[in-house]
């Protein structure tokens, strides 16, 4: 064992006698990701998303998502002839469109997750309001080579969201708005994250291109090209998100061993059931066993080094699952 892996082991023995000090470790953990991943999208959003005076581009990114949803009412707002900020518009409808969903989660998801992204939500509608202000997100969004490039844009401005977003569930919260649905639907299907999203992200920005046809219908290639580069936009992000967050991944792993031992020390250190199946080598004819199990991603490597150090000899295959369906230990979210 290496001394990194035993000062873990201290640091861990030391926590479970501590109570409270771990509580107010994990609270902590919570909202440094909560600060860390507001000001990343917010300034993924005020750089590459709506930098400026939408004059000044040809078609906007709309993000989908409530920060789209609040696209979508500066749209509106400007239909009308209602003249405000556009990142004032967006900020407020950010944090009221939340509401609804932080109550949803308070109940049906957890205390601490809902309060998080509460503070989450209003940090990043902060953020939003004032990093043009401090000129933070201006150098970035007023350089040519910003202004005049489309794809530099979605690439920044989805890696951007995609990692805000990836953070906050590292945190185990989430950046509010539609993450809050998929966040909730993930954790009954037992399944990735970013693909319950496509769909209500997909109408969002069809809905903002249908708003720029019925305000110029003369201006349709522009609604048509915006639709396009959002919902790249929208699958890039997914895919990041989806990258980082690996609480709902889930891996198969088969083990051959002729240690007997093997499973009953791997039942011990996991929550999850295991399958023994009987075996026999085909050149050596040694009898052995075959044990499956399903883990959580962030559990393959404790799993594997356990597995090594229980038989040196064991052969270990892992593949990727899509899905799992039955009953699957997931640490519930507080």
């Amino acid at each position: 064992m290496t001394k990194i892996k035993r000062i873990r082991e201290k640091v861990t023995n030391f926590l479970y006698d501590h109570y409270y000090l771990k509580q107010t470790l994990h609270q902590t953990k919570g909202l440094f990701f909560a600060i860390l991943s507001a000001f990343v999208f917010a300034f993924g959003f005020t750089s590459f998303i709506t930098p400026g005076s939408d004059s000044i581009f040809l078609f906007k990114i709309v993000t989908g998502g409530i920060s789209g949803l609040s696209q979508n009412i500066a749209k509106i707002f400007s239909m009308v002839g209602i003249e405000l900020s556009d990142n004032l518009i967006e900020a407020l409808g950010y944090t009221a469109f939340n509401i609804p969903l932080l109550i949803f989660a308070f109940f049906k998801i957890g205390k601490r997750f809902s309060i998080m992204t509460a503070i989450n939500v209003m940090l990043t509608s902060a953020f939003i309001s004032l990093l043009p202000r401090w000129g933070v997100s201006g150098a970035i969004a007023n350089h040519a080579l910003i202004l005049n490039n489309p794809v530099a844009r979605l690439l920044f401005g989805a890696a951007c969201t995609g990692i805000a977003s990836g953070l906050a569930f590292k945190g185990e919260i989430s950046c509010g708005g539609i993450d809050i649905i998929t966040y909730f639907f993930s954790l009954r299907k037992s399944t990735s994250v970013g693909k319950y999203s496509i769909i209500a992200n997909g109408i969002i920005v069809t809905l903002y291109s249908s708003l720029i046809i019925i305000d110029e219908p003369a201006n349709y290639q522009t609604a048509i090209i915006s639709l396009f580069y959002s919902g790249f936009y929208i699958l890039i992000a997914n895919l990041v998100i989806d990258s980082i967050n690996l609480r709902n991944k889930k891996i198969q792993i088969q083990f051959i061993s002729k240690n007997e031992n093997l499973s009953k020390a791997l039942m011990s250190h996991f929550p999850h059931g295991a399958t023994i199946q009987k075996a026999q080598g085909a050149y050596t004819h040694t009898d052995m066993q075959i044990v499956w199990m399903v883990v959580s991603s962030f559990e393959l490597k404790s799993a594997v080094e356990l597995a090594r150090r229980v038989d040196p000899h064991v052969f270990i295959s892992v593949t990727s699952l899509v899905q799992v369906y039955g009953n699957f230990y997931i640490r519930p979210i507080d």
